[in-house]
């Protein structure tokens, strides 16, 4: 059952510093929370300012976090469905649909297609369960998308499963865990072993705690990259994992002539803070230790929305 979480509470700033708790499940201890990046090129910047948060699950002194939705709408549009009792019409959660339908076609939201109530039997009505209807009526959810290449797997159709899997790499960009989901599918088929360590090796290009929830996922990022073996412990693999990840950066800031100083300051200052979060995840999530030292970095680049809600303190 989800509760609440006050923004600023002791366990909420162990959290990733990116990230908006916005409710705890009593049963597993994680956490459902808006994500907010970090951008050094104005465009993107002033661009995501409006832009809606992508939702995640992740866990205090968590080593990542794992992608839900791309938005707080998506997901509960999802649950209003739901909770509308999937197959049967009239069978749902009434009280579940009222909550969720309150305040709905009033002009409030910015997405015309949400500002609508649910309509009970809606899944019912259009006949196709409920996985079929949030992706058609709803959004895309990378959890379907992975349940959509698995039922092809499972039924032979090895093009079908990774034409699902290939589509979700691009619905959700910047989140590795799609290509670790790509990776560990194709490690499966035959003669794909190749094509799986490319996969789990665009995880390194991508921010690191986006890969994976917990350690034990990195670890078979790791494995799958052909970067550590199946003997190694999970903190074995992720050591050499780190490795390789700092072999890639080196080798990127060589090829740009010597990195920063291509850079303007407010890209370096971006790049340098990615950079600690990454770091941070390889050694274990102690967000809360490095949330002083980021809120400098991001006043250095004059991100000062970012540097006060990275750290409340500067506020």
């Amino acid at each position: 059952m989800p509760v609440p979480v006050p923004a600023a509470s002791d366990e909420a700033l162990r959290l990733h510093p990116h990230l908006v708790p916005i409710a705890r499940s009593t049963g597993t201890g994680g956490y459902v929370c808006a994500l907010r990046r970090a951008y050094a090129d104005d465009a993107d910047y002033e661009s995501s300012s409006d832009a809606p948060l992508p939702i995640v699950e992740a866990r205090p002194d968590g080593f990542g976090m794992r992608l839900l939705a791309l938005n707080s709408e998506h997901l509960m549009r999802r649950i209003a469905a739901a909770a509308d009792g999937g197959e049967e019409e009239g069978s749902g959660d009434e009280d579940a649909l009222a909550m969720y339908n309150d305040g709905l076609g009033q002009g409030l939201l910015p997405d015309s297609a949400f500002d609508n109530p649910y309509e009970a039997g809606s899944v019912a009505k259009l006949g196709y369960g409920l996985e079929k209807y949030a992706l058609l009526r709803i959004g895309p959810f990378p959890d379907l998308y992975e349940s959509m290449a698995l039922s092809h797997q499972a039924r032979g159709d090895e093009q079908s499963s990774l034409i699902a899997a290939e589509a979700s790499n691009g619905k959700f960009p910047g989140f590795g865990s799609t290509f670790a989901f790509y990776a560990r599918l194709l490690s499966t088929f035959p003669s794909r072993s190749e094509e799986a360590r490319d996969a789990a090796r665009m995880c390194l290009r991508l921010p690191i705690p986006s890969a994976a929830l917990d350690v034990e996922g990195f670890a078979e990022i790791a494995v799958l990259a052909e970067l550590a073996t199946k003997d190694d412990t999970p903190e074995e693999a992720l050591a050499k994992m780190r490795d390789f990840y700092e072999k890639v950066k080196d080798g990127e800031k060589e090829g740009q002539g010597g990195g920063e100083a291509n850079m303007t300051p407010e890209q370096a200052a971006i790049e340098a803070g990615n950079e600690l979060l990454d770091q941070t995840a390889f050694s274990g999530g102690s967000w809360a230790d490095v949330r002083k030292e980021l809120a400098e970095i991001y006043a250095s680049a004059g991100r000062f929305d970012m540097s006060n809600f990275v750290n409340p303190d500067r506020a």
